[in-house]
């Protein structure tokens, strides 16, 4: 039986359901799955359907953040000053983790030192995702002091990964990095709106907006969200610090996430890679909320622009609760672009099955 450890940063969502959607393709009936993360158990084992182990991990922190939109660049670059201030030793640790579980592959999405520690050791390992912190990092700190030798470290510990697998749509990576496009990662849901309206006890007629800015907190401007005829709007539970009648938490459908969003008329969100693409393949309008500097932009909203039906805003835009123009505008639109057929998940664990059981040369006679 083979043996492959997972590392997935714990910085939102996104990268757990990315790896999730990879590791589910793959036939785990000869496979033994080590997850090393520090996302919440509950998460990993509601998007991964294989049998694995956990162990809590943290290697990375990816960007401090203010709030879901808006990166500290200043605490980000005092974590990676104190980190790689010891990074040697760090990496000598983590070899000696890494060579006690005894892996046949490691696959990271999308932390740096193991892959590292890999390089150490001899170990294959691949690496997946629509980003690096390497490129992030230094597109917020590449100005401040002993950002430069930092990255530096970071690039050649995924370098030493033997492919970096790019989902589309990715951001744009450095030459160092073995990188290898693939398709979409997104999972199409069940669409299942008449199960919201009888599980909100709402008219027929209720259309749903979901409101979707990823697992870092966010204090939403609830005083001044627009009431919008005949429109409900779907929040994470602890966003709803004050009560409406058209203030509904997404707890009380009971669904996954993706059929969620399948089920809903709009999604709001921010530029990230999964609500992003899960949108376009479910054909699901969005109004985005552009974050200044992040490097997914412009790839990431170029991108959809093509394939979905998307509208952009600001922050400031939302805090004043000037965007009820937007929503309607996108409640009454018509999707005309053709189906995006994500099969990113299924490339990739091609490329990871290969890895760990590669198939045997043709010989020709």
């Amino acid at each position: 039986m083979k043996h492959i450890v997972v590392d997935i940063t714990a910085h939102g969502f996104g990268h757990v359901a990315q790896t999730a959607a990879v590791l589910n393709a793959l036939d785990g009936s000869n496979i033994r799955f080590t997850i090393r993360s520090s996302a919440a158990e509950t998460v990993l084992r509601e998007r991964i359907r294989h049998p694995f182990t956990l162990i809590p991990y943290q290697q990375d922190t990816g960007m401090l953040m203010h709030d879901a939109l808006r990166v500290d660049a200043a605490a980000s670059m005092r974590w990676y000053a104190d980190f790689h201030a010891t990074y040697s030793t760090r990496k000598t640790q983590a070899a000696v983790e890494l060579e006690r579980l005894q892996p046949d592959l490691l696959f990271a999405n999308v932390p740096y030192l193991s892959l590292d520690a890999a390089g150490e050791l001899g170990t294959p390992a691949i690496a997946l995702c629509s980003l690096n912190w390497a490129d992030v990092f230094h597109s917020y700190c590449n100005a401040l002091p002993g950002a430069d030798k930092i990255r530096d470290q970071i690039l050649h510990a995924y370098a030493q990964a033997e492919i970096f697998l790019q989902p589309t749509p990715s951001m744009d990576m450095h030459t160092m990095l073995h990188t290898h496009p693939i398709a979409p990662i997104a999972a199409i849901g069940q669409r299942k709106p008449e199960w919201l309206r009888e599980a909100s006890g709402m008219p027929a007629h209720t259309r749903f907006v979901l409101v979707a800015l990823g697992g870092l907190g966010m204090e939403y401007p609830l005083a001044h969200w627009p009431q919008l005829p005949d429109v409900c709007w779907i929040f994470p539970d602890t966003a709803l610090t004050q009560a409406r009648a058209d203030f509904i938490p997404a707890s009380l459908f009971g669904l996954d996430y993706v059929d969620l969003l399948a089920s809903c008329d709009v999604v709001m969100t921010k530029t990230g890679y999964g609500t992003q693409t899960e949108a376009v393949v479910n054909q699901v309008p969005t109004l985005c909320i552009t974050r200044h500097g992040w490097p997914e932009e412009p790839n990431l909203p170029h991108w959809h622009t093509q394939h979905g039906e998307v509208s952009f805003t600001d922050w400031r835009t939302i805090q004043a609760g000037d965007f009820g123009k937007h929503i309607t505008a996108l409640l009454e639109t018509t999707w005309h672009k053709p189906f995006v057929v994500p099969t990113g998940a299924r490339d990739a664990a091609a490329v990871l099955q290969q890895q760990i059981s590669p198939m045997p040369a043709t010989v020709l006679v």
